[in-house]
């Protein structure tokens, strides 16, 4: 198995586990980087189920985020002439958006979970395993591919 299918596979654990998508892909890709803190899962917490089921951006994509972060993002405010400090979130949303026609979690998933009957329908066709896990493995997978192509 290579190191992309062992990171996705972490975060498939990280989730059969009992964490939250958000949690599971920021706690995969930055176990894939050696990066280790007591901050992670924490800090992906908030941002699950589209930030606590608001309707916002998928919680993968943001755990996903969060963990390109951990290897571009910022340590001190300062401006970069050629790039944006930002350039990997665009990049990872706009393949999130290409692969699932949205970035937000209704949109993904066709309902939205904090409205009560759309969350019933959710729980009644087991979304979370049958839809969320793959959209986890997904939002690993990008970010890996982006991890890698950076290097």
């Amino acid at each position: 198995m290579d190191a992309r299918e062992e990171t996705i596979r972490a975060a498939e654990s990280y989730t059969a586990k009992g964490f939250l998508c958000s949690e599971a892909v920021l706690l995969a890709l930055g176990e894939s980087m050696g990066v280790e803190s007591e901050l992670i899962p924490r800090i992906a917490t908030g941002f699950a189920a589209g930030v606590a089921r608001t309707g916002n951006v998928c919680g993968a994509l943001s755990g996903a985020v969060m963990g390109l972060g951990l290897r571009y993002g910022r340590d001190a405010p300062k401006t970069e002439p050629s790039r944006k400090p930002y350039w990997y979130s665009r990049r990872l949303a706009e393949a999130f958006e290409e692969a699932y026609g949205s970035v937000t979690c209704p949109g993904v998933l066709g309902l939205d979970v904090d409205d009560p009957d759309d969350y019933r329908r959710y729980t009644e066709k087991d979304m979370w395993a049958t839809k969320c896990r793959e959209i986890i493995k997904t939002s690993t997978g990008l970010a890996y591919d982006i991890l890698q192509d950076e290097k």
